[in-house]
């Protein structure tokens, strides 16, 4: 069963999505111009080590967007916000691409809430040229709205559904680009709790990102897996190799 709400935080509100039970807190945080339904087909797998979690993040979705810029700090707040809503001291973070940069940042600023991070797709940090390609993507979204951002990202020909606010997706996109100027790799040595990088071999943002994570962060915690004959969403492909890292990893992490 799920049960979804609307998580009032001042400025902004957040819909998130609840289903499963027990006391293991998973949270799942999408990436860019996805929403909390793109978590769909693999919560029934989560739902079994405990309550899932999903959330449309600020702009996305259903979530309405305050004024910004916004900071990786203010996600990662938004994050533990909804933990202290829902009633939860820590949880499990699973984060997609944005997600996982929202992940990151919420495991370094509040350490005692995490549990252990999946980052799927993700990254640390951005070249000039991804820099250059994420200003692109907000001023698109400024000027012609969802329609603008849906043709910068996945161009012209795409029929993909983007659903949010543009301004507020365009400060998000912005957030990622300060990953140029200020990467969360020097920072990662500072995670403390367990950490799960997958990626797919035909991700076209990169596998080089995902093992830069992993590279970065202290021996001993984390585990890399790479995953044959898949791209970008491997929640969405959900491929047996996939849902068996998954299973292993979590089995041994979690009591």
């Amino acid at each position: 069963m799920n049960d979804t709400s609307r998580i009032q935080l001042g400025t902004h509100t957040l819909r998130a999505r609840n289903s499963g039970e027990g006391s293991t807190n998973i949270f799942c945080l999408h990436g860019l111009a996805d929403s909390l339904e793109i978590w769909d087909g693999i919560a029934p797998h989560l739902e079994p080590y405990g309550r899932v979690c999903r959330i449309d993040q600020r702009g996305h979705g259903e979530s309405t967007a305050p004024g910004g810029p916004y900071s990786r700090n203010d996600l990662a707040d938004d994050v533990v916000a909804v933990l202290d809503a829902e009633g939860t001291d820590t949880a499990l973070l699973i984060g997609h691409s944005m997600g996982g940069v929202v992940a990151m940042t919420t495991a370094l600023r509040y350490p005692q809430r995490v549990r252990g991070l999946i980052l799927i797709g993700s990254t640390s940090q951005c070249a000039a040229k991804v820099s250059d390609w994420y200003e692109r993507i907000a001023r698109a979204a400024e000027s012609d709205g969802l329609e603008g951002l849906r043709r910068a990202i996945y161009g012209g020909k795409s029929k993909k559904i983007i659903r949010g606010d543009g301004q507020g997706i365009a400060h998000m996109t912005r957030m990622l680009k300060s990953l140029h100027d200020d990467p969360l790799t020097p920072m990662l040595a500072e995670i403390t709790c367990p950490v799960l990088v997958l990626v797919g071999e035909q991700d076209p943002m990169g596998p080089k990102a995902s093992r830069i994570i992993y590279e970065a962060l202290p021996r001993g915690r984390a585990d890399f897996i790479s995953i044959p004959d898949r791209g970008h969403w491997l929640q969405v492909e959900a491929g047996g190799e996939f849902l068996d890292a998954l299973d292993a990893w979590l089995g041994k992490c979690l009591p």
